[in-house]
């Protein structure tokens, strides 16, 4: 199998630094003496390694970094690559909050940047040098500002409502929340850019969309109102129970983050004792997608004996909801404890002279926000918010080992479709038999997830990865951009010839406005009736809803490779271009199947990070470079990219 070397230098503030350090490395490893001052050897496969044919020669990424471009830059770089022998170049139109150190700023897709973006096509065809773009501006992935809201990445939302039967409804169901953020009315999280600008940078006003997906009702038993506990920290400081459980985010408490030996802590008093089923907690801001919360939160109830463990309540960037065996006492408490295994993404040392920014988080704090603290004596699906997809974990077959036992729940024959009679107001034309139902209104919103890190200019929403029609639209438009900078005699056989996809870092999504059609389709049979799942209900049972769940998350994951990856692979071969491909590289951040999504790309695609002078590489990156490889094996490609 032949091989190609690709280093990805980070953190650097202009493309001449980067490749500058590229060639540093390669030819301090002996990798690039170029072929004139060699002998040339006698020896066929010698003169092959002294001079190899393009195709085993290295491509490397070249970053446009926030615009600092010029055309003098663009041609010393590539004359640079073709005498040392490298092949090809790969490039990202990038920033991260990248200062201007050029005269002039080209801005993404102006004039002056498209005449810089056709005189590196021209260049690069003059010097048999293959020239690649990213599918997007950007690291990730396939996003920019011609996208439509109704083309964005979407999240499932709900609204529960509760009515006495044998009357017909006439008052319009609660409109489920069209906030843009990752879960109901949970806000879209500051972007990268935010985050390394200290939150000062807002940005203009997210997009909105909203559409209706489904309206069930069960019938239900009544149940009674429970008093409200006390709640204190483990300061003896009160605290607004009534706030926490509110489900309103713009309400909760503060408290101090504790410390190793004296962890934070919640408790909840009742006046007399209650039983406790399921429990919810959220704290927004601790958690990033490349490195766990500093705490592990553990629910305890007190008893003659003590304080006992009941189960964890692992944070998250959404709630955690967790479900226990049913447990009666008088007193509940969250204790904060220290995560052991916080899992940062560990970059390696930087090269001499680089510097490799704080990408992921901002200053740290001596208190926390909690805005969720519920208890319940229903029980529910174990973690559904995970299960469901609307955040991720990096091991699925570890969820619900203590969630209690395999309880009954909604019969999935009394869950009702009552979608076709959802009036344009938002009303019921439904007279529901008598008895006490539940309605849940069901639809689905924007994540407002984005391309990442662009310059302002090229940055907009990343298209719905689940819908090919929508991701076609996107790259109709992407490429046509690149067509019109570059002339469309220069994309495909020359000037640009490759399209990649690099490491899909755009986070959790559970729906597309076909979900429902296409479930029938791969799985088999109508996920309708469980749909309630989805929100934390049992139905069935605790079993049935988690092979329902898996079933949900499985579609999604085929979804991501049939209409996201072999719709791109699609169009940039109609377009004569060749298909680098990434995919999920280290810590699961989509849902989705590494091997059939790179499956489309005619070069798979790893990361490949260098570590600490004496560390070890991470298994997970150790295991994106033989997923890579084993790409290749099963579907017959001779060239692996790293």
């Amino acid at each position: 199998m032949k091989s190609m070397i690709q280093l990805r230098p980070a953190g650097f503030r202009s493309c001449a630094s980067a490749v500058a350090l590229l060639a540093g490395t390669l030819l301090g490893a002996g990798f690039l003496e170029h072929p004139a001052s060699a002998q040339t050897p006698s020896d066929p496969l010698a003169a092959g390694f002294a001079d190899p044919p393009a195709s085993a020669r290295p491509r490397v990424w070249w970053h446009w970094m926030n615009g600092n471009i010029t055309q003098d830059g663009i041609t010393k770089d590539l004359e640079w690559m073709k005498r040392v022998g490298i092949g090809g170049l790969q490039n990202f139109d990038a920033n991260l909050t990248t200062p201007q150190i050029v005269d002039h700023r080209l801005v993404y897709m102006t004039p002056e940047w498209k005449a810089a973006l056709r005189h590196a096509a021209m260049l690069a065809d003059r010097l048999g040098l293959e020239l690649a773009i990213a599918a997007s501006p950007g690291w990730s992935e396939t996003g920019g500002p011609w996208v439509k809201p109704v083309d964005g990445m979407k999240k499932l939302v709900w609204s529960e409502t509760e009515v006495e039967g044998g009357r017909r409804l006439s008052a319009p169901l609660p409109r489920p929340p069209s906030v843009t953020g990752p879960f109901q009315d949970v806000p879209m999280p500051p972007s990268i850019e935010e985050m390394m600008a200290g939150g000062a940078a807002k940005g203009p006003p997210k997009p909105i969309h909203y559409a209706d997906a489904a309206v069930l009702a069960w019938p239900v038993a009544a149940a009674s109102a429970a008093p409200a506990p006390r709640a204190s920290d483990g300061e003896g400081h009160a605290l607004d129970a009534a706030a926490l459980a509110d489900g309103s985010l713009d309400t909760g408490a503060e408290i101090g983050r504790g410390s190793a030996d004296r962890p934070a802590t919640v408790t909840l008093a009742y006046e007399t004792a209650r039983t406790i089923s399921s429990a919810t907690l959220f704290v927004p801001g601790l958690v990033s997608m490349f490195s766990n919360a500093p705490f592990l939160p553990v629910l305890e109830a007190h008893d003659q004996a003590g304080w006992r463990r009941l189960a964890e309540l692992p944070l998250a960037d959404v709630p955690t909801t967790v479900s226990f065996a049913p447990t009666m006492a008088r007193e509940f408490r969250i204790v904060f404890a220290a995560n052991e295994d916080p899992r940062e993404l560990g970059l390696g040392a930087a090269a001499p002279g680089a510097e490799i920014p704080n990408m992921f988080g901002g200053p740290p704090t001596t208190t926390m926000r909690i805005v969720a603290l519920r208890l319940s004596d229903a029980p529910k699906v174990d973690r559904f918010e995970a299960k469901a997809g609307f955040t991720l974990v990096r091991d699925y077959y570890a969820l619900s080992r203590d969630s209690g036992p395999d309880l009954a729940g909604i019969p999935p024959e009394q869950v009702l479709d009552l979608t076709a009679h959802l009036r344009p107001d938002g009303s019921l034309d439904w007279t529901p038999p008598k008895g006490r139902w539940h309605i849940a209104r069901l639809g689905y919103s924007l994540l407002g997830t984005t391309n990442h890190p662009a310059p302002a200019e090229a940055t907009g929403l990343e298209v719905d990865k689940y819908d090919s029609s929508a991701v076609r639209r996107y790259l109709e438009t992407y490429l046509g951009l690149y067509r019109d900078a570059a002339g469309p005699e220069l994309v495909g056989p020359r000037g640009v010839r490759a399209m990649l996809t690099d490491s899909i870092e755009v986070g959790a999504s559970n729906w597309t406005p076909a979900l429902i059609e296409r479930f029938r389709a791969l799985r088999g049979y109508d996920p309708t009736p469980w749909l309630p799942a989805l929100t934390g209900a049992i139905v069935g049972s605790r079993a049935r809803s988690d092979a329902f769940l898996y079933d949900f998350r499985r579609t999604l994951a085929d979804l991501m490779a049939s209409e996201h990856y072999a719709t791109v692979a699609a169009v940039a071969h109609e377009n004569g271009l060749k298909l680098y491909g990434e995919a999920l590289e280290d810590v699961r951040p989509v849902l989705g199947d590494d091997i059939a999504m790179r499956a489309h790309a005619d070069v798979p695609m790893a990361a490949l990070w260098t570590y600490a002078p004496g560390g070890s590489p991470k298994p997970t990156l150790i295991g994106d470079m033989r997923g890579a490889a084993s790409v290749a094996h099963i579907y017959g490609q001779n060239l692996v990219a790293a």
